[in-house]
């Protein structure tokens, strides 16, 4: 028999994958943008960046402090994590670091 899986376990699922194409989606976009020959466009994309970067960032303290607190959970490990990924993938885009 399958095990019977609790519905807060789905809905915490879609959220991180939810979470998890926003980000891939605002890394590709950032990445073109910012690759671009146009200085205005390329501008552009910095500032994507860095917004989605500290969003990113936002999204890590907020795990962590939930995590200190003693609340272990997979969920906010897991955003920890991918926080940190896309914090350091998107920030790359705003200093220039792009192929």
């Amino acid at each position: 028999m399958l095990p019977d899986i609790h519905n807060e376990v789905v809905r915490r699922a879609l959220y991180l994958v939810g979470a998890l194409v926003a980000n891939v989606v605002a890394s590709g976009i950032s990445w073109r943008l910012a690759g671009v020959k146009r200085r205005g466009i390329r501008l552009m994309g910095r500032v994507f960046a860095a917004f989605f970067g500290l969003a990113n960032l936002g999204l890590v303290v907020g795990c962590l402090l939930h995590l200190l607190r003693g609340r272990v959970d997979w969920f906010y490990a897991a955003l920890l994590i991918m926080g940190f990924i896309f914090a350091y993938r998107i920030g790359g885009a705003t200093i220039g670091r792009y192929p």
